[in-house]
């Protein structure tokens, strides 16, 4: 025989088809899918933890002076991202998410790269602590993604890195004793 499909080819118009229609949501579990990256970069507070917990190095971080702040970009390539969630999961804020978009195909790796920009105005005062009131629980430490908070609960001290502080304010935001706050410098 000539053609050695064409037999097979025959016989196949008059079957149902043994493979199914792309997409197939309902048998896809879209309900757990971890897709496509949805970033809002007006939520982010540019406290660096999605970068810190990223193992395949997939989210970077440029910023460009301006008058009165910067311009911060946080781009988040695709191609190298592994879809695990644990930067959505760190992100306090909601800025980051995971969608259902699970169709991802493209010519240009340009396409697979999610990025979002936000002015951050500069911040002249710095993190103080009121050590009146402060009873060295060690949560601003604890939650602060650049560690550079220090907490001495024996000796009741408290001491920040200024220089590597990016002034996010989380470790204000989690004060129980609301004893943290920007303050102007001496």
């Amino acid at each position: 025989m000539m053609l050695p499909f064409l037999e097979t080819a025959i016989s196949n118009l008059f079957h149902k088809p043994s493979t199914e229609q792309f997409p197939n949501p309902e048998q896809m579990g879209l309900g757990k899918y971890r897709g496509r990256i949805a970033f809002d970069p007006e939520k982010c507070i540019d406290c660096g933890k999605c970068i810190a917990v990223c193992s395949p190095i997939a989210i970077t971080r440029t910023e460009e002076a301006a008058e009165g702040g910067k311009y911060i970009t946080r781009s988040f390539d695709l191609t190298s991202c592994t879809f695990c969630g644990t930067c959505a999961d760190f992100c306090d804020e909601g800025s980051i998410q995971m969608t259902n978009d699970f169709h991802m195909v493209a010519e240009d790796p340009k396409d697979l790269v999610v990025s979002g920009t936000t002015f951050k105005k500069d911040i002249t005062g710095v993190v103080t602590c009121d050590l009146d009131g402060c009873i060295f629980c060690g949560l601003c430490m604890r939650n602060c993604p650049q560690g550079v908070i220090k907490v001495d609960r024996p000796n009741k001290t408290w001491e920040i890195d200024l220089d590597s502080c990016v002034k996010c304010g989380i470790c204000i935001g989690k004060c129980p004793k609301k004893v943290l706050s920007f303050q102007e410098p001496a």
